[in-house]
C-alpha cells in the first residue's frame, strides 16, 4: 500500500511537469518539491514534513541527516543536479571540512528491485566544519543513472580514507528519484511462453505503461508501437524487427494498458531472450534512448523438457529440509520443536487432547506401502491368542482362540463371516454389524497374512460398499505413530528430524480424525495419508522419537492443523492456496488465500542435507516429453484435442510454481491447473519446474 501511494504522489509530480524537468519554476516548482518531499517521507515511514533519519541509542556516536530539498521534478538520464541537504552532527566529534580527515557527503543508488546500481556517488564538500549538535546545508551534487526508472538514493557521509559514517551505526538517508525522458516505457506481466516449437506463432499479451512526460501517439507520421527482438545469450539479435502491436489510442503519461502481439519463434532450437521494446516509427526504438527493455527467457524446442527441484507438493514440512536443519546445514542445529516452528510458523505446540484411538484403514485400496492389501478375506493370528467379539456388545464372544491359532474373516453378499482354522463353527453378522478382534495380551500384536504385517491395538471388520471386506485398526495415538514414522522417514536420520516428523505426522492424523465426519476410519495406511506398517515397521530410534514427543501436536485456534509435508520442497515451501487449493477464475487458475499457519518460506537447509546414502537427491532433475505425448495426455485426462503442440506457458505463483499451465496447439488451447497437470497428468516429481535449468 505504501509503495502504491508513493507511486501516486510521484505520478502527481509528472503531471505537474512539462518538457525537460529543469523547466519547472516558481509556484509549480514549490508544489512539486512539496509533493516529492511528502512522497519520500511516506516511503520512509515518516509523517509528512519530517525528513529525519533517526540514529541508534543516543549514547552511541551517531550522525543524523535531515533532507529538506529534492530534484524539482524527475531528472533526465545522466543529468547532474544539486540537491540542498541539511546534515546535523549528533555525534561527539567535529566534522572537518578539509584536511586528512575531511567529511564529505556522497550517496548510493539502488534500483526499484533494491539492487545496488552505484555505491560511490559524487562527493560534495561541507561548507564549513560542523561541530557536534550543529547543522550545515550541503549542495549534494547528484548524477542521475543513465537508464530510466525509479531509483532510491541514499545520502551518506564519508570520512575520506577511513569509512562511511553508515558503517558506524549512522543510518544513511533515503529518497526516491524518478529518472525519465519525454518518451519512456514500463513493462508489466506478459503471457510469454516458457517453451515454443521452432518457427511457432503465439499471441502474447503484454502490459505496458507510459512512464514518460509526453503522450504516445497511436497514429500520425510517427506512431508509437510495441515490438520485440529475439536475442541469443550473447546477446546478439537473432531477429531485431519483430511484429508490431498497434496501440488502440493515444496513451497519456501514467496510463497503463495491455496489448497483444503475435510472436514468431526462431527456427533453430535453443534458449533465447525475448526482449520487449517500444518503438516510435521513423524515430527509433526506446531502448536506443536510455529506456530498458523487458527480457524473458524462452526455450525453443520441439517438445518440452522440464527441469525441476524437489519431490512432492512442497507444502509444509520438507523431510529432507528437516534433516538439514537437524544437521545444522544452515548454521545452528535445530530441535524438532524449532524445526516444525520454521515450517508452520502460525501454529502453536499443544498436547493432544484425550480422544478415541486412531482408526486406520488397512483394506483395499490401502497397500500399507508394501504393495499388499486385503480384498474379501483376511486371516489373523497372535502369539498370545485372540478374542473375537461383537463390536456393539463385547460381552458377545464368538471365538476365544489360543496362541497362534488362526481366524479367517470374509464377506459373502451383504453378510460378514468368521471361522477359526479348525473350521469347527462359523459366526455370521449382518451388514450393519461388525466384529472386533482383540489380543488376549494387550501388548501382543495381531498378524494379518494378506498384509504380511502385524498390528497393535484391535481390528474391526465390516461389510463395505460392493459387499467387500473393510478392516480397520483401532490403535492409540502414539502406537500409531510408532508404526507410521518409520514408513515416512528413514530411522537412521537425525533424531531431531525424526522428532519433527513425529509431531507433524501425529498432527496430520489428529486433523484427519477431527474431520472424519461419518467415516468409519480416520486415516489410510498408504501414501494417500501416511505410510503405516504397524508393529512390523517399528524401530528403536523412531519409537524413541515418538516417545520423546508423546502427545505433541500443532494447533491453530485450538484445533489440530492440516500439517502437510513432502519429501523435498526444492528450497522453498509453497502456499497451499497456489497449489492444492488454487481456484478457477475466469479462463485461468489463480491463488487463493491459503492457510494462516502455512505461508511460503525459503528452505536453505534442504539442499545441504545428507543421510547415510549421500546428499539430498532431488536438487535438480529433468523429464522430457514430445509434443505428441503432451497432446495424448491432455486428450486422455481432459478430453480436449489441442492438435499439434505449439507452446506452453506458466502462470507462476510467488513461490515459483505454476498455478496454471496454458498449452497451445494448432486446433485449441487449454488452461490447466498446474498441480494436477504437472504431477498427476505428466507424473513429474514436483511442480517447482522451469523449461530452462535453474
Amino acid at each position: 500500500m505504501r509503495v502504491a501511494i508513493v507511486a501516486l504522489l510521484l505520478a502527481s509530480i509528472a503531471a505537474m511537469t512539462s518538457g525537460h524537468p529543469t523547466s519547472v519554476t516558481g509556484r509549480a516548482a514549490t508544489a512539486v518539491g512539496d509533493i516529492a518531499s511528502r512522497a519520500v517521507a511516506y516511503a520512509r515511514g515518516l509523517p509528512p514534513g519530517n525528513g529525519t533519519i533517526e540514529g541508534l541509542d543516543p549514547k552511541v556516536v551517531r550522525q543524523t541527516a535531515v533532507y529538506t530539498g529534492y530534484p524539482q521534478g524527475p531528472l533526465a538520464p545522466g543529468e547532474t543536479h544539486a540537491i540542498p541537504v541539511i546534515v546535523r552532527n549528533q555525534g561527539d566529534d567535529t566534522w572537518e571540512q578539509t584536511g586528512p580527515h575531511a567529511v564529505k557527503l556522497a550517496y548510493h543508488v539502488y534500483d526499484a528491485a533494491g539492487t545496488l546500481v552505484a555505491w560511490d556517488g559524487l562527493r560534495s564538500a561541507l561548507p564549513t566544519d560542523v561541530a557536534p549538535g550543529s547543522d550545515a546545508t550541503v549542495a549534494m551534487v547528484l548524477t542521475a543513472p543513465p537508464v530510466t526508472g525509479i531509483y532510491t538514493i541514499k545520502p551518506d557521509l564519508i570520512r575520506e580514507g577511513e569509512a562511511w559514517l553508515s558503517s558506524e551505526d549512522a543510518a544513511p538517508g533515503a529518497f526516491t528519484l524518478r529518472v525519465t525522458t519525454d518518451l519512456d516505457a514500463g513493462y508489466g506481466p506478459t503471457t510469454a511462453p516458457a517453451t515454443i516449437v521452432p518457427g511457432g506463432d503465439v499471441p502474447i499479451e503484454v502490459h505496458i505503461a507510459n512512464t514518460g512526460l509526453q503522450a504516445w501517439p497511436a497514429g500520425g507520421p510517427t506512431p508509437v508501437r510495441l515490438g520485440y527482438h529475439w536475442l541469443d545469450g550473447t546477446p546478439i539479435a537473432v531477429l531485431w524487427d519483430g511484429a508490431r502491436a498497434i496501440l488502440p489510442h493515444d496513451v497519456q503519461p501514467g496510463e497503463e494498458l495491455a496489448v497483444t502481439v503475435t510472436v514468431h519463434a526462431p527456427r533453430a532450437e535453443g534458449t533465447f531472450i525475448l526482449a520487449w521494446d517500444m518503438v516510435q516509427e521513423g524515430v527509433g526504438w526506446f531502448s536506443g534512448h536510455a529506456v530498458s527493455t523487458k527480457h524473458e527467457l524462452v526455450r525453443v524446442q520441439d517438445g518440452v523438457t522440464f527441469y525441476g527441484k524437489g519431490w512432492g507438493h512442497g507444502i509444509g514440512l520438507s523431510q529432507w529440509g528437516a534433516q538439514g536443519w537437524a544437521e545444522g546445514a544452515s548454521g545452528v542445529k535445530l530441535t524438532g520443536e524449532q524445526i516444525v516452528a520454521r515450517y508452520f510458523p502460525g501454529a502453536q505446540l499443544a498436547n493432544q487432547p484425550i480422544t478415541s484411538p486412531f482408526r486406520v484403514l488397512l483394506s483395499a485400496p490401502s497397500t500399507g506401502c508394501v504393495g499388499r492389501t486385503i480384498g474379501d478375506v483376511a486371516r489373523m493370528y497372535s502369539a498370545g491368542g485372540m478374542r473375537l467379539v461383537n463390536t456393539l456388545d463385547p460381552s458377545v464372544v464368538y471365538f476365544d482362540l489360543g496362541p497362534d491359532h488362526g481366524l479367517r474373516v470374509w464377506t459373502d453378499g451383504d453378510a460378514l463371516y468368521a471361522r477359526d482354522d479348525a473350521g469347527t463353527r462359523t459366526a455370521r453378522l449382518n451388514s450393519d454389524e461388525s466384529f472386533t478382534l482383540a489380543p488376549k495380551q494387550f501388548w501382543d500384536p495381531i498378524a494379518i497374512d494378506q498384509k504380511g504385517l502385524s498390528y497393535r491395538g484391535t481390528l474391526v471388520f465390516q461389510v463395505r460398499d460392493a459387499s467387500a471386506l473393510r478392516v480397520v485398526n483401532d490403535v492409540s495415538s502414539d502406537d500409531y505413530m510408532a508404526g507410521a514414522l518409520p514408513g515416512e522417514m528413514p530411522s537412521q536420520w537425525q533424531m531431531e528430524a525424526l522428532r519433527a516428523q513425529a509431531i507433524t505426522a501425529r498432527t496430520y492424523a489428529a486433523w484427519r480424525q477431527s474431520t472424519a465426519g461419518d467415516r468409519t476410519w480416520d486415516v489410510r495406511d498408504d501414501t494417500a495419508d501416511q505410510c503405516y506398517g504397524g508393529h512390523s515397521f517399528e524401530s528403536p530410534r523412531t519409537t524413541a522419537a515418538v516417545a520423546s514427543t508423546a502427545g505433541l501436536i500443532l494447533t491453530y485456534a485450538g484445533a489440530p492443523i492440516r500439517a502437510l509435508y513432502s519429501s523435498a520442497d526444492g528450497g522453498i515451501t509453497e502456499n497451499v492456496g497456489c497449489v492444492l487449493d488454487a481456484q478457477r477464475v475466469g479462463t485461468t487458475w489463480q491463488c487463493q488465500d491459503g492457510w494462516p499457519y502455512l505461508p511460503e518460506a525459503a528452505d536453505p537447509a534442504e539442499a545441504a542435507a545428507y543421510d547415510a546414502r549421500g546428499p539430498m537427491p532431488h536438487t535438480l532433475w529433468s523429464a522430457s516429453f514430445s509434443g505428441a505425448e503432451i497432446r495424448e495426455q491432455i486428450i486422455e485426462d481432459y478430453g480436449t484435442d489441442i492438435g499439434t503442440f505449439v507452446s506452453m506457458e506458466f502462470n507462476m505463483s510467488p513461490g515459483g510454481r505454476p498455478i496454471s499451465v496454458r498449452v497451445r496447439g494448432t486446433d485449441a488451447s487449454v488452461d490447466l491447473k498446474g498441480d494436477r497437470f504437472l504431477r498427476t497428468t505428466l507424473g513429474l516429481k514436483s511442480t517447482l519446474v522451469r523449461t530452462i535449468p535453474f
